[in-house]
């Protein structure tokens, strides 16, 4: 080595330090063939499987760029095995574009990929042909289409589309938009007359005048239904019967002044969910009854209560009296000018609740409600929590003449919305005129001062 001819400081410390990482530094051919860890490609090794469900959870559009990562990604976008076909709002220019991507990704798809679950919602252009959307059903009926949603079509596409949608044998899921039959149709609306969604488990349905008896058709031929979410404009006494049904949310919008009754008969119901629209003076609540053996849990929101709905209020709470979980959302109508009870009917006992565990009361908790909420509660031995909400009504022009001191509170805190009571166990001999100092005495609540 030449470095003992150069004087030492040549080769100080300093110097020998600052040459020996620069022969460390030289890369020799062994590690020139090692790959870069920040540079790999950690994308394209996942399995094609997490790939498509990667997919599934972005726009179509956006799936579809990216086809330019590179060659494998060029038609992975296409087998995504959840579709949505959205063109709602958007230019003409840009509804071309989901028909070119209809093609691309539905009519043009392998049998070898099949589709979980289709969104369409292509109203609002003209440019549509007619077979456009019946083409689109038929392509996910060969698919062995499992969900499907329709939210916005026009209602001639999905009148005449029906037959082909009540055919898709492997649906386990429907959700449609509102059925309107055609004003200038001269004969009533009709289900298709062959239906094979046997597979079929959630419905969801909103229908306008169509008859009772063709909803009840639709569900004695549903033989695995099991949750149905129903929204119907009734004007007419209805029976609605169905041995499989376990979960029902059933929104009725009063539409007639001779719908005055509703027959539930569902055997195996463990959840119902009712709600009322459309109650005027003309127009009352109906009288619910039929056999509901195995209710666990009810959420009922009424509204625009009059005096003349309090007996067919009180008979529900009765039709329900064996559930284990009750949530009561009621309002009295802004037309009342007096307070009155909603949860009793008039001079008969208030109904037994066996097995309610959970109540939770949303309502204005005047003097009148109230005490019949005492009431209730005197016949709910294995109540475990109670909350009170107080809604205060609002006055508007059409209650101005209300007197607001009749409408106070009356809940076991001055100034409370709401009161929260857990470990709640009722005893037989509990008096009622005892109840709130019982309450304030044993169990801890919790308060929120009113705005």
């Amino acid at each position: 080595m030449r470095w003992a001819l150069y004087p030492s400081q040549y080769w100080s410390r300093p110097a020998l330090l600052s040459f020996v990482p620069a022969i460390a530094a030289t890369p020799s051919p062994m590690d020139s063939q090692l790959p870069d860890p920040k540079q790999m490609d950690h994308l394209s090794t996942l399995p094609d499987a997490l790939l498509l469900t990667i997919l599934s959870l972005l726009p179509l559009r956006v799936a579809a760029r990216t086809s330019v990562l590179s060659c494998r990604f060029r038609h992975l976008w296409r087998a995504r095995p959840s579709l949505s076909l959205i063109s709602r709002d958007l230019p003409p220019p840009k509804c071309h574009n989901v028909v070119a991507m209809a093609h691309s990704a539905l009519l043009r798809r392998d049998p070898s990929h099949p589709l979980f679950s289709l969104l369409l919602d292509i109203s609002g252009y003209a440019g549509f042909k007619d077979s456009f959307f019946p083409s689109l059903l038929l392509k996910a009926h060969s698919l062995r289409l499992r969900h499907l949603t329709i939210e916005s079509c026009s209602s001639w596409d999905l009148l005449h589309s029906l037959p082909t949608i009540f055919s898709i044998d492997s649906l386990e899921s429907l959700s449609l938009p509102t059925l309107r039959p055609s004003v200038s149709s001269l004969q009533a609306f009709q289900f298709p007359s062959s239906i094979t969604l046997t597979c079929l488990k959630r419905l969801s349905l909103s229908l306008v005048d169509i008859h009772p008896a063709e909803i009840n058709r639709l569900l004695s031929e549903l033989p695995s239904l099991e949750d149905l979410h129903l929204q119907v404009c009734a004007t007419d006494p209805m029976v609605l019967s169905s041995q499989t049904i376990r979960k029902l949310e059933l929104i009725v919008v009063v539409g007639c002044e001779n719908f005055d009754a509703l027959e539930l008969s569902m055997p195996l119901l463990e959840l119902l969910c009712f709600e009322t629209h459309g109650l005027s003076i003309n127009k009352s609540l109906p009288h619910i009854h039929g056999a509901i053996p195995s209710l666990r849990k009810a959420v009922i929101k009424l509204e625009e209560l009059h005096r003349k709905d309090a007996s067919a209020a009180a008979g529900l709470l009765k039709y329900i009296s064996q559930a284990e979980e009750l949530s009561l959302n009621l309002k009295e109508s802004e037309d009342e000018m007096v307070p009155f009870t909603i949860l009793l009917e008039p001079g008969k006992d208030p109904p037994n609740f066996p097995n309610l565990k959970n109540l939770d009361v949303t309502m204005c908790c005047h003097k009148h409600n109230f005490e019949a909420v005492v009431a209730v509660l005197h016949h709910c031995p294995a109540l475990e929590s109670l909350k009170l909400v107080h809604e205060f009504p609002k006055f508007t022009y059409r209650s101005r003449l209300r007197n607001w001191e009749d409408w106070v509170s009356e809940l076991p805190c001055s100034g409370c919305r709401y009161v929260y009571f857990r470990n709640l166990h009722l005893g037989e001999n509990v008096k009622e005129f005892e109840f709130i100092k019982s309450l304030n005495n044993k169990y801890t609540f919790t308060r929120q001062a009113s705005n």
